[in-house]
């Protein structure tokens, strides 16, 4: 039956808990570019950012059709909304998209009406035309709906590769004042591969971007916007192609909008000094970095293809460039403990960092992490999505408990916005002034008061956080990294198992050739090291199987090995010293090697 839609309310609910950009709302883009698109094809549409204006529930009766955009961390929020208005209006049509509905759809759909997995520009659009004339939507590419009490999801389709078919989002729409910065994404995807993120499970991996002189013209745009005054670039990786990221700077001088801005990059940018200086003509004053850690366990186990020099070049490169620097780290890797975590903040100390970031490691829906830990059957200790926002601990860590990892990470961001951190920059900022140098001055100034900031968000988060670290303080449970006494095998390549079988010998693990008459003997202390080609069938049949997946095809797996060693041993040394005991092993008359990484 057909629909009547004329007007479109696109929500942003915000996290219920307190997390570190708080005091500091970088948009999100999404809901600005849909509700552009929807705009510029006549459709009445409003945006409610609930991060910058209260939520008046009394305008989803003026919608006909209520999309709510959701992270992980506000998927609570998200939730309640639209619980809310099928209760009080029950007329209205509810739509989920964003990273939290693309990899939990089923979860959603217990919510709304209809979820848009992925990139949602055309999916949207066909939606409303089909609601609006009464035709069949089932044919429509990433959507997902329930159809006789059972959930359908439709295949994605192709990422789209134009980005400069999308309108330039429409900043406007969000009420004048409540906004002073203003989000810009100039491509989609990642090249890299994180194992605690969704980027390239959510956008791919390959680069997809506007055209340059697009990127120009959106600027140009944003520049004649009321109250705007400073930029950021949302692209995941910034300063890659640098070829690319030299035309929009260069692109920027000559049409004079050099602005304060700031961006996302890798480490890489420390071998870039051209691109370096040529941002700082155009108006870079920050760039965020997620280094990680400077554990090389750690960084082996995140996926970062980085080292810890590199850590360490990038932040001199960087600051040798006038450009402040927000550097990201986490902290909750399986190499992790307590002494670990605060080498980190040390290490963030002496190198005067501007400002930092700590986040616990969370296991999102969709990211690598989190499909290997549900393989092997992993508890969760918290299932409040509202915690998974980087300051909670959701599940059991090796060598440290909950408490200990949680209190020292925000303990050790306690001391990076210590007091005395922060009347250093202001006292700073007071010396150029005298000086006359009233850039160094503005810089370092921003910089007290971010810090300032800082202490202020972490004084009312462990405020807030009282009786949550209590809890944390009388559970005392942590994961004990000798779990597993045996290993069944089960990979058909002859040089992985190989590899496999060498390094669990070193290891002294206990190893059994896989069969299936061996499963229903199964105790929890045995642990499945299976091709990843194999677990969606043996998962199917058999459950409650812990299961370590496999996805190498050659020997190039020092990441594998450090992942599966360890589970078996909080000696990082021994896990090494296994690996490279696989370097070395002769294999048909030659060296067999386990490379770098998988």
């Amino acid at each position: 039956m057909p629909q009547r839609i004329k007007h479109i309310l696109f929500l942003e609910p915000k996290s219920s808990h307190l997390h570190v950009y708080s005091d500091a709302y970088i948009p999100r883009i999404g809901c600005l570019v849909l509700a552009t698109i929807m705009r510029n094809l006549g459709y009445g549409v409003r945006v409610m950012l609930e991060e910058v204006e209260d939520i008046d529930t009394n305008e989803f009766g003026e919608a006909d059709l209520i999309c709510i955009s959701s992270l992980t961390s506000t998927a609570p929020g998200s939730y309640q909304y639209a619980d809310f208005i099928r209760n009080v209006y029950p007329d209205k049509t509810i739509v989920m998209g964003g990273t939290h509905p693309t990899f939990v759809p089923d979860e959603a759909l217990q919510h709304c009406d209809f979820v848009v997995r992925g990139e949602g520009e055309e999916a949207l659009v066909e939606l409303v035309r089909c609601l609006e004339s009464g035709a069949d939507y089932r044919g429509i590419a990433n959507l997902s709906w329930v159809e006789d009490g059972q959930a359908v999801h439709n295949p994605e389709r192709p990422k789209a590769e134009d980005l400069d078919v999308l309108p330039i989002p429409d900043f406007t729409l969000v009420p004048r004042g409540k906004m002073d910065i203003m989000s810009i994404q100039t491509q989609r995807g990642c090249p890299w591969d994180c194992s605690f993120c969704t980027v390239t499970k959510l956008n791919g991996h390959k680069l997809r971007g506007h055209s340059v002189e697009r990127v120009l013209d959106m600027l140009e745009a944003y520049t004649k916007i009321p109250d705007f005054n400073y930029l950021f670039f949302a692209d995941d990786i910034f300063n890659v192609p640098v070829d690319r990221t030299m035309a929009i700077m260069q692109g920027m001088i000559d049409r004079r909008l050099v602005i304060p801005w700031a961006a996302q990059m890798r480490h890489e940018i420390s071998k870039q000094p051209a691109l370096m200086k040529k941002m700082r003509e155009a108006g870079c004053d920050r760039v965020m970095v997620g280094f990680e850690s400077i554990d090389e366990t750690a960084l082996e186990l995140y996926g970062k293809k980085e080292t810890a020099h590199d850590v360490e070049r990038a932040i001199d490169a960087i600051h040798g460039h006038g450009i402040d620097l927000h550097a990201m780290f986490i902290a909750g890797a399986d190499s992790d403990h307590p002494e670990t975590i605060k080498t980190q903040f040390e290490f963030a100390k002496k190198k005067d960092l501007a400002t930092s970031q700590c986040m616990i490691l969370t296991y999102l829906p969709g990211s690598e992490d989190t499909i290997r830990y549900d393989l092997q059957g992993g508890e969760y200790l918290s299932h409040d999505w509202s915690h998974y926002d980087g300051h909670h601990a959701n599940h059991p860590v090796p060598n440290m408990t909950r408490y200990e990892l949680v209190n020292t990470v925000m303990e050790g961001m306690k001391g990076m916005y210590a007091p005395h951190r922060i009347l250093y920059k202001l006292g700073s900022a007071a010396y150029n002034a005298l000086k006359f140098n009233k850039r160094e001055a503005t810089r370092q100034l921003r910089n007290g008061l971010l810090r300032l900031n800082g202490y202020s968000i972490l004084q009312r988060w462990f405020k807030e956080h009282k009786e949550y670290l209590a809890d944390l303080r009388a559970e005392n449970v942590s994961l004990a990294p000798d779990r597993y006494k045996r290993v069944l095998l089960a990979v058909s390549n002859v040089d992985v198992s190989r590899v496999l079988h060498t390094f669990l010998d070193e290891m002294n693990i206990r190893v059994e050739e896989y069969s299936e008459e061996k499963l229903s003997a199964l105790k929890d202390s045995d642990l499945v090291v299976m091709a990843g080609e194999m677990v969606d069938d043996v998962r199917a049949r058999f459950q409650n199987l812990h299961i370590f997946p496999v996805h190498d095809k050659n020997t190039r797996m020092d990441r594998t090995l450090t992942q599966l060693g360890i589970l078996f041993t909080e000696n990082v040394d021994k896990v090494r010293e296994a690996i490279a005991a696989v370097h070395f092993q002769p294999a048909q008359g030659k060296t067999a090697t386990a490379g770098l990484t998988n």
